[in-house]
């Protein structure tokens, strides 16, 4: 049986006020190999003079994977990157809400709450298409995917992102979003376990 695990209502309730200038992308979980941190810093650094954006990580980075990189990085793209460490469930949806996009490449996933709670705030996602990624994340409709571990396709879908006339402004297809909340809605969660126990 799959039961989907929907996010807590908060993120249903987002009020979208995209920032659009600069971009502001998103990453919500651990920072590491695994979620494609070290994908998410190269491929916006080699953008750095194409886009005009900030990095928002929500979550521990991995100090290993920053350590490594740091001298790869430059300095303008360095400053253009925020961390925040230890927010509750109600701060990270108040960052969706101002959030343009979200960056999720991540290797080997199961189904990611943070990429659960954007879909349903109605934040696009530039992602991987691993796990159930696929079952939230629609190409064209609310997000970008592309194959995980490849630098080259992640820099084209966050291009592909940024000139899409609704994602460039933080906004989803409105019927996919509808689809997207009620499918990992609280109540579908709670009939499919009442049916299975039943």
């Amino acid at each position: 049986e799959q039961v989907e695990h929907a996010p807590d209502p908060a993120f249903h309730a987002v009020e979208r006020r995209p920032q659009t200038a600069p971009v502001r992308f998103i990453f919500v979980g651990a920072f590491d190999h695994r979620k494609g941190g070290d994908v998410i810093l190269q491929a916006l650094d080699r953008l750095t003079h194409e886009l005009e954006f900030e990095l928002l990580v929500v979550g521990r980075p991995n100090g290993t994977l920053l350590q490594s990189l740091q001298a790869r990085l430059s300095p303008e793209f360095r400053r253009r990157m925020i961390f925040k460490e230890h927010l509750t469930h109600l701060e990270i949806a108040r960052e969706l809400s101002t959030a343009t996009m979200m960056l999720c490449a991540s290797r080997a996933d199961v189904s990611p709450n943070s990429v659960k709670e954007a879909a349903v705030a109605g934040v696009p996602v530039v992602g991987t298409a691993v796990g159930g990624i696929p079952d939230y994340i629609f190409p064209g409709l609310n997000g970008v995917l592309c194959s995980p571990g490849s630098l080259r396709e992640f820099m084209e879908a966050i291009r592909t992102a940024s000139r899409h006339p609704h994602f460039r402004r933080g906004e989803v297809d409105a019927a996919t979003l509808t689809q997207v909340r009620a499918y990992l809605s609280p109540e579908l969660m709670a009939k499919r376990f009442l049916e299975t126990y039943q």
